[in-house]
């Protein structure tokens, strides 16, 4: 095993990250000019004055990309950021003045000042990557960088479409997929401005997380089709991503303020349990989907595996190193499947059978329906995939939109529950 082998998980460049505030543009111009004394070429006078606007405009949003990945608190001991160099046909997901020709020469310029070091591609296992070394990160806090200081270009697509390949990566097992460009519709007409009244009304609710406004907003909804010969449809998955407060630990969400009020955390329980119930049955589960015998203390295992036995296809015959992970001692697959199946035999001819990204489907379609009846009410909320984060003082009326819009989608509204937000101890609650 190589040293590259035990790299943390990358975080990808956004090719639509672009510098406003002073500190970043001051850094970027004084990189851009080390880059251009690097890089000098033989050019005409109107070509290389060309060349220098393309490569500045990667050099920013290179340096973008890295203060958003050392200062944002979603991103904390992650120090790779991975990068596409390969020259491919453009697609929609492409930035289309982003001259992805030169992010090459840029990158190995910055290795040769000093500033980056990159690690290169893996067949199936990871991307060429590259992380800023001391000499960048002492850069960006002596210009005096802040999230703030970081905006967007328009025009990122809002709805992407995956499709599984077949293949999996060597090293963790998990599926590969491949993103497939796709011809605008209605329906994705209407699927995008529904995400783009969703984002213009999240980057004016007032989120902040220790008082800091973050890097802007700007959601995404991923479908997915089963294989690269399925027909163009937008009916799997669908989830929401792109949220900095996503990923960030649960033990850091009590940072984060909505309007300057701290937050309250509302999910639906057992949402994917309760939508696979309604789905097969009519009905909700009447209890706690997750109370499974042996298991009592071991709630997100439970939840792991719900997850893992209606998403995949065929038998569970092995625990996944993760699975395994949240499982007490001396569990096996053939335990597990036996207690979920005792528990829930209304589910067990579903088990296998890859119903999981149709329930996500209906998960993300609830959350959308709801995140608009929020924005007409004026209320911020921070989306998770079955759950969100809104205000104290809104958590009675968002709790009741999440009722009612999942009423009205199922016919059967969905529990909602509030969880406690984890308060390091010692810490002090967040002002009104």
């Amino acid at each position: 095993m190589s040293i590259q082998d035990d790299l943390p998980p990358a975080v990808f460049l956004d090719p639509w990250l672009t510098a406003e505030g002073d500190g970043l543009k001051s850094l970027s111009e004084t990189i851009a000019e080390r880059v251009e004394r690097k890089i000098y070429t033989n050019l005409t006078h109107s070509a290389r004055r060309d060349a220098i606007a393309r490569r500045r405009l990667v050099v920013e949003n290179v340096m973008a990309n890295m203060a958003v990945m050392m200062l944002s608190p979603h991103a904390e001991n992650r120090n790779l950021l991975a990068v596409a160099t390969a020259k491919t046909k453009p697609t929609r997901y492409d930035r289309p003045d982003y001259p992805q020709s030169l992010l090459s020469g840029v990158l190995t310029a910055l290795q040769d000042l000093g500033l980056v070091i990159r690690h290169p591609y893996i067949y199936r296992e990871r991307s060429t990557t590259v992380e800023p070394t001391l000499a960048l990160m002492d850069a960006i806090l002596q210009h005096g960088v802040k999230l703030v200081d970081i905006a967007r270009a328009e025009g990122a697509e809002t709805i992407w479409l995956n499709a599984r390949t077949g293949e999996i990566r060597f090293k963790d097992r998990t599926p590969i997929k491949c993103r497939m460009d796709y011809d605008d519709t209605a329906e994705t007409n209407g699927l995008r401005a529904e995400i783009l009244r969703i984002n213009a009304h999240l980057n004016e609710s007032g989120f902040r997380f220790d008082g800091e406004r973050q890097s802007p907003i700007s959601l995404r909804r991923l479908f997915l089709l089963r294989s690269e010969d399925d027909a163009q449809t937008f009916n799997l998955s669908g989830r929401l991503f792109g949220g900095w407060w996503q990923q960030l630990k649960s033990d850091r969400r009590h940072l984060i303020t909505i309007g300057g009020e701290p937050i309250a955390d509302l999910d639906f329980r057992g949402a994917f349990c309760q939508l696979a119930y309604v789905r097969l049955t009519g009905k909700l589960f009447p209890g706690d989907p997750y109370a499974i015998e042996g298991l009592e203390e071991h709630r997100n295992g439970c939840k792991l595996a719900m997850l893992s036995l209606l998403s995949r296809r065929g038998d569970l015959k092995r625990l996944s190193p993760e699975l395994k992970e949240e499982l007490p001692e001396g569990w096996t697959a053939k335990r597990l499947v036996d207690a979920f199946s005792r528990h829930h035999p209304a589910l067990r001819d579903a088990m296998g059978k890859d119903m999981g990204v149709e329930l996500m489907a209906t998960e993300s379609q609830i959350m959308v329906k709801f995140l608009l009846k929020l924005e007409t009410q004026e209320i911020g909320a921070m989306p998770l995939h079955d759950g969100v984060q809104c205000a104290v003082s809104n958590k009675g009326r968002v709790a009741e939109a999440m009722q009612e819009v999942s009423e009205r989608l199922l016919g059967v509204a969905l529990p909602v529950a509030e969880k406690p937000v984890v308060r390091p101890e010692g810490s002090q609650k967040v002002a009104a």
